[in-house]
């Protein structure tokens, strides 16, 4: 569940905008934290209106492209991580950080999809290499078989 529901985000983030009280004055009356999660709210709302408050419940997948374009645009331009999520309706700056960070230190083998999750401690038992591994045996039969019926035919001419 999201700390803070979208309603109330809308409410600081307004509050703010009237011109009335800071980010830190305004994180210290809602008891939130970080003055820093107001001001992201209100860029969130400046950018994108009231969707930019939504919590999202789905994860973006974004395509090795999109990335690497995201990626060229900071590095060539001077658009922060904050400009260029506004622009492109990235809901969080620190994803942008995060890709160039791994794009410099792996290239773009650092901005491909990873595997997920905890991996596996169970033994890989494929079936299908079963199946290779009778086929072989069995083609090696075949071919031992067939080379002796050879010697065996050479034999019997002699």
């Amino acid at each position: 569940m999201a700390k803070y529901k979208t309603e109330f985000k809308t409410k600081v983030v307004k509050e703010y905008l009237e011109g009335k009280i800071s980010y830190r004055e305004l994180a210290k009356k809602y008891s939130i934290q970080d003055s820093s999660a107001v001001r992201t709210w209100v860029n969130a709302y400046e950018s994108q209106g009231y969707d930019g408050l939504k919590v999202k419940r789905k994860n973006n997948n974004y395509s090795l492209d999109f990335k690497l374009n995201v990626v060229d645009l900071y590095l060539t331009g001077e658009m922060s991580y904050q400009s260029l999520a506004n622009e492109l309706k990235i809901n969080n700056p620190s994803i942008i950080a995060r890709w160039v960070t791994e794009f410099r230190e792996e290239g773009i083998e650092g901005l491909k999809a990873k595997k997920r999750g905890r991996p596996s401690n169970m033994p890989s038992t494929d079936k299908n290499k079963n199946l290779k591994n009778k086929n072989s045996k069995v083609k090696e039969d075949l071919s031992e078989l067939e080379k002796l019926r050879k010697e065996n035919y050479y034999l019997q001419m002699e």
